[in-house]
């Protein structure tokens, strides 16, 4: 009150009374017909995780050292990446860990090490970011998308349907936003019709299929630690393997050279190093000291924090069913799966909702400052319809433009408070109810 009348001072002596009326008005939750409209959020979406003390003072020793690049390291022991890869297999459940700078370099060289050259077939989702179709076709191989279901993950029946009609030399699966298929049902279509199968877990640090660490289907998996992601190092990857033959020919692609396969912790036998020493191209995609450096705490304290992502995630997706389950639906899990609720992703039903109002919610979102994006823009990444303005080839994927006319994808920052997620919450359960015109029943209590 006192703050009121201050400002109340200040604005008419300054002429400025509606403006001061506009700024109280905006600082209150107004009621409306089809619910209580928030407050404005106020905080950074894009903001991601900090780097813990222990990473910080890591790199800095680093850099005195002048010891950036991995294989200047005095020995396997005192290199970054070096225990950083050994740090990350450990969490993964998997014996060997290859650190590179990115998980499309992951990708890329996981192809290269299944064989994959000009003109293969590789099937993938019609669901993924960009870089799984770019990837393909920088070998000069040939995508064949996907289709996807409900809970936005890979169709197995069209799947199978494409391999019989396409013959794919591998699958590249990926768990988009760590949403994960039927593993089983994978692993049975690809030893079924011989087709490798290789795993993008760019979002998959942390979840689990039947109580491990996805990744163990495939003959390799690819993992991401951007920024977006729940280990952040910048730009970042790593490629996960049991087979020490595989290994090997990813430490000499990835960038090792000559007989530096010694500053490796997790090594395969020295004869196979030897052989993919002379065998291999070296595409120098390696993964820098001071990047590992920062990661290393972010790998060993992931448990916990996925503990504090999940209790969040619950938060958010709870008012959602709560104040607007007739207008949003949420991807329902297997209940094999364990998921990581670091991304919030929905759609609006298509029963109450036209283009015209899902417009509107997106202005309402943006007006309340929660900047939901949506997968059908035409600069979204994931949407391959826009994948064809580069060359990728052309599928029509009934199914997922369904799903993703009116889906959304929503990062949550891990610096944000218990509060905000419950307030992002409320403003987009608002937000759709709000654009599909839809009365919540407390309304005529």
């Amino acid at each position: 009150m006192v703050l009121y009348r201050i400002l109340s001072i200040f604005f008419v002596v300054a002429g400025n009374a509606k403006l001061l009326q506009a700024i109280i008005t905006s600082a209150k939750p107004t009621k409306t017909r089809t619910g209580t409209k928030p407050i404005k959020f106020m905080k950074d979406f894009s903001k991601p995780m900090s780097i813990p003390d222990e990473g910080i003072e890591a790199a800095v020793k680093v850099m005195k050292s002048g010891r950036l690049f991995r294989y200047s390291a005095t020995s396997a022991q005192t290199s970054q990446v070096a225990n950083a890869e050994k740090a990350f297999a450990d969490a993964m459940e998997t014996k060997y860990a290859i650190a590179v700078n990115s998980c499309s370099s992951a990708i890329l060289l996981s192809l290269l090490a299944s064989g994959v050259g000009t003109n293969d077939k590789i099937a993938t989702n019609g669901f993924t970011f960009t870089a799984l179709p770019s990837t393909i076709m920088r070998l000069g191989a040939k995508p064949v998308l996907v289709e996807t279901t409900p809970n936005w993950t890979m169709c197995l029946e069209d799947l199978e349907k494409k391999i019989i009609e396409e013959r794919p030399k591998a699958l590249i699966l990926s768990h988009m936003r760590g949403k994960v298929t039927d593993m089983d049902r994978v692993a049975q279509i690809c030893k079924q019709y011989k087709v490798i199968l290789l795993e993008d877990c760019a979002h998959g640090c942390g979840v689990k299929w039947k109580g491990r660490q996805i990744g163990y289907h495939g003959i390799m998996a690819s993992y991401s630690t951007q920024s977006d992601k729940v280990i952040n190092s910048g730009e970042g990857g790593f490629i996960t393997t049991e087979d020490p033959s595989i290994a090997a020919n990813l430490i000499y692609l990835s960038g090792c050279y000559e007989r530096r396969y010694d500053k490796h912790l997790a090594l395969p036998d020295k004869n196979l190093c030897e052989k993919a020493m002379m065998t291999m191209p070296n595409l120098s995609a390696r993964m820098s000291e001071v990047t590992a450096a920062c990661i290393i705490p972010l790998i060993k304290n992931l448990p916990e924090r996925i503990e504090t992502y999940n209790k969040r995630y619950a938060i958010v997706t709870n008012i959602l069913e709560n104040e607007a389950s007739e207008v949003i639906s949420l991807p329902r899990k297997d209940p094999r799966a364990e998921l990581v609720g670091d991304h919030l992703n929905f759609y609006l039903n298509d029963d109450v909702m036209t283009d015209e109002r899902n417009k509107l919610f997106i202005e309402i979102t943006k007006d309340l400052g929660v900047p939901v994006s949506h997968f059908t823009s035409e600069i979204n990444a994931r949407y391959h319809k826009n994948w064809r303005k580069y060359g990728s080839p052309h599928y029509e994927l009934p199914s997922t433009d369904k799903l993703l006319r009116f889906a959304y994808d929503l990062k949550m920052p891990p610096y944000f408070e218990d509060s905000d997620f419950e307030h992002f919450a409320k403003i987009i359960a608002y937000a759709a109810n709000e654009a599909a015109n839809f009365v919540p029943s407390e309304y005529y209590s």
